[in-house]
């Protein structure tokens, strides 16, 4: 008998960690916004960067979503920061020479939503993180800063 539950109570302790150990770290949610990055390119003459994420957003049917502008950056291997020359998000452009400070989308729950960032007057270095900073979803008025990994 002592056998018999010395099994169970080890199995039980095995399928525990197993399953918390599956846990991904290069998954990136944060108030249940999940950011995938899809790609990090330059163009061909290298003088602007792409970054094309999709977020999704979870456990809320719909959320709105406040993009700070200005303060979502883009780092290089240096740790040098860029602006952005433009941010499309679904069907939604904003362009650096429109001065508009936040971008607005409504997320549907569990749909990705492809957002692009475009770097103008890059020099050609690795985008290494991205700066991703938003309002959240319980405090209206507190941002969010989301740090993507882009390598």
């Amino acid at each position: 008998m002592n056998r018999l539950l010395f099994i169970f109570f080890g199995c039980c302790f095995f399928c525990a960690t197993s399953v918390s150990g599956q846990e991904d770290p290069s998954v990136n949610v944060i108030d249940d916004v999940q950011v995938d990055v899809k790609s990090a390119r330059t163009n061909a003459k290298g003088d602007t960067l792409h970054v094309d994420l999709f977020l999704i957003s979870y456990k809320m049917n719909q959320r709105e979503f406040k993009l700070n502008t200005y303060a979502t950056q883009v780092i290089d291997e240096d740790g040098t920061k860029y602006l952005f020359a433009s941010i499309k998000m679904g069907r939604v452009l904003v362009q650096l020479a429109d001065r508009q400070n936040y971008l607005h989308y409504l997320l549907e729950e569990n749909t990705p939503v492809p957002l692009t960032i475009n770097v103008a007057n890059w020099k050609g270095k690795k985008a290494r993180m991205l700066y991703l900073v938003y309002e959240d979803s319980a405090e209206e008025g507190k941002f969010i800063t989301q740090e993507v990994q882009l390598n």
